[in-house]
């Protein structure tokens, strides 16, 4: 497939609604003929976005995957539009659906993710934004479920913008079909204060509330989860989030400001843990003893651009493409699998249920935010010199362009993919009770390994330097 960036225009001047049977309507098959994308019905009414690319040059995306990517990354958001009735629905994604006076101020609930502040905050405060998806909802609430429906999502916000797509030119060059969308702009705007709850119990009595666990995890990239559609999952389940495809946020990032509403309580009670699920649904969760666990489908943003993790991937590729005779491989790693394409992944780390230090502050660390549930990352790569397997482990700071923690270098022990994967997964478990400090596990890793501070000491590849010395004091010298 090809790939474009495409300056559009989000503003009614800019685009419009068609469809194949439109075109044959309006004798414009050529704009995207049945012959060069073959569809089941050549009259074919679904919709699809049309922008002005200019030069008589068309940009046509499917309504359907413009709604599932480009309005919010959680699922659930899209969920609760197609599915709910509006002050359902809006209870849903709101603590308090109402507009404060002064500020754009988002309360959201426990079900929603930060990324999709700026979504909501729209859907909140931008009456444009609030139009679109009530036209949405009321394609769906409106008909009876047997009935077709022939989605019309259109842009959520107004002004000039960039979509980024994969596809294919059709009409002699003319028109670009997008057929996976992976990025588009942010709007531009006020900044939006993200507020969450955080419950304070250190001056409470006992006796308060009976607070039931609910495990958040990520699906392992090939774990089989059998999800169906006919019943909601438990209202107390574990939280298995599967990633979908990046999305990439192009330009300018909106100012996301994230604050925390404190409520003092009393001491509760930790309940049991939830059951093991047998099956997956997506939904808010009713009920109880069906075994059924809730599914969250997200969109990973991709790793940082200008981010610690991504400097540190960009260095060793810097040092492989100096040292081609000796580097030959640089890879990132999630079980059980190395990679060398697309941006790197990480593996979320799992917030411990048990802690066994009196002292608690570090029970929490494992998340990036726990209101949300987002976790930290452990980025693993693999660098192959001389033939040899080294392997650098990296923990994802709170901030992306702060390296908060020490990295490791340390020449492969393993004999196997299966030994590789039983490492890292004693890795994951016991950095978190160290918080991330690995000097405080270094019997851990086999001799010789190197644990390292990280320096931005480099004019144009930011810690290439630091990782050759690292590489040198374990007895590999590079250029």
């Amino acid at each position: 497939m090809d790939k474009g960036v495409f300056d559009v225009d989000f503003g009614e001047g800019g685009w419009s609604l068609t469809s194949r049977g439109d075109l044959l309507k309006q004798g414009r098959t050529h704009v995207f003929h049945n012959s060069e994308y073959e569809l089941k019905y050549p009259q074919d009414h679904s919709r699809l976005l049309e922008f002005k690319l200019g030069a008589d040059k068309h940009l046509l995306i499917p309504c359907t995957e413009y709604f599932v990517r480009a309005y919010a990354r959680n699922m659930e958001v899209c969920r609760a539009v197609a599915t709910l009735k509006w002050s359902d629905m809006m209870s849903v994604l709101f603590e308090a659906p109402l507009r404060d006076e002064f500020r754009w101020l988002v309360k959201p609930t426990r079900y929603m993710r930060n990324y999709d502040a700026v979504f909501l905050a729209h859907l909140l405060y931008d009456d444009h934004t609030a139009m679109c998806v009530k036209h949405i909802n009321a394609q769906f609430i409106s008909r009876d479920p047997s009935e077709k429906i022939f989605l019309q999502a259109t842009p959520w916000f107004k002004g000039k913008g960039k979509i980024k797509c994969f596809g294919n030119w059709i009409n002699d060059g003319k028109t670009f079909l997008c057929l996976d969308l992976v990025g588009t702009n942010q709007p531009d705007g006020d900044e939006i204060e993200w507020q969450t709850k955080k419950f304070d119990n250190r001056e409470g009595q006992e006796g308060g509330r009976l607070v039931l666990p609910r495990p958040v995890r990520t699906a392992e990239a090939e774990e089989f989860l059998s999800e169906h559609s006919h019943a909601e999952p438990d209202s107390h389940s574990e939280t298995v989030i599967v990633r979908a495809p990046p999305f990439e946020i192009l330009g300018a990032k909106r100012k996301v400001q994230k604050t925390k509403e404190v409520i003092q309580t009393d001491r509760g009670r930790l309940g049991p843990p939830p059951e093991e699920a047998t099956s997956h649904s997506s939904g808010q969760g009713t009920g109880a003893r069906k075994n059924i666990g809730k599914l969250e489908h997200a969109a990973e943003g991709e790793l940082e651009s200008r981010g610690f993790l991504m400097d540190i991937w960009n260095a060793f590729k810097s040092i492989m493409a100096d040292n081609p005779d000796r580097v030959t491989q640089v890879n990132w790693y999630t079980p059980s699998k190395f990679h060398d394409q697309g941006p790197p992944m990480v593996i979320l780390l799992q917030p411990p249920i048990e802690w066994p230090s009196d002292d608690k502050t570090g029970r929490w660390w494992a998340y990036l935010d726990r209101t949300s549930g987002k976790c930290r990352g452990l980025m693993v790569l693999r660098i192959r010199i001389d033939g040899e397997n080294y392997f650098c482990f990296e923990i994802q700071p709170d901030k992306p362009q702060k390296p908060a923690y020490a990295g490791v270098l340390m020449k492969s022990h393993v004999a196997s993919t299966e030994e590789f994967d039983e490492f890292v997964q004693q890795l994951c478990s016991k950095v978190r009770f160290v918080v991330g400090r690995f000097k405080h596990m270094e019997s851990f890793f086999p001799s010789g390994s190197k644990i390292f501070k990280h320096h931005r000491n480099d004019a144009e590849v930011l810690y290439r330097s630091r990782l050759i010395n690292a590489l040198k004091d374990i007895g590999v010298e590079l250029k």
